[in-house]
């Protein structure tokens, strides 16, 4: 696969993730909604069951986007698997401020989990993506799988 029919296949995995990210938010959205009216009809607005409904239906959604994640990050594997670049580079400077491991020993593919792992950990998804944005590190580390990272943040903020 040539790296252009790579980038075409990639795209169009992110792109379908991407619809099925936005239809969960639409529907957590909706439901959220449905529950305040509800409660609110009910005169039920300040009681516990509407903060564990309420509760419930965040976690069901971070379910639902945790699947599609895991889903994309598979089928980015296989695709990355099969086109393998990589090993070997010297580390840029400021490698040992970054707040993940720098390994140049690891394989592209590891390199990308281990920095989108630690991207993913942490709590203000917007943050993470500005931050990772302005990684310098990260995007000499990561290569062109610097790009599928970014593209993965925008998805889940």
């Amino acid at each position: 696969m040539t790296q252009e029919e790579l980038e075409v296949a990639v795209n169009r995995l992110i792109a379908e993730a991407n619809a099925d990210s936005e239809e969960a938010k639409k529907k957590y959205d909706a439901a959220v909604l449905d529950a305040k009216f509800t409660a609110l009809e009910n005169r039920m607005w300040r009681s516990d069951m509407l903060e564990e409904q309420l509760a419930s239906l965040e976690a069901e959604y971070e379910s639902v986007v945790l699947r599609i994640q895991t889903e994309l990050d598979e089928s980015l594997d296989a695709l990355y698997a099969e086109n393998e670049q990589g090993g070997g580079g010297t580390p840029p400077s400021g490698a040992d401020e970054a707040p993940y491991e720098v390994d140049y020993s690891l394989s592209m593919r590891d390199r990308y989990v281990v920095v989108k792992n630690y991207y993913l950990s942490l709590p203000d998804k917007a943050q993470a993506l500005a931050a990772c944005q302005a990684d310098t590190v990260a995007a000499d580390y990561l290569g062109d799988y610097y790009d599928y990272l970014i593209q993965l943040l925008v998805m889940i903020q």
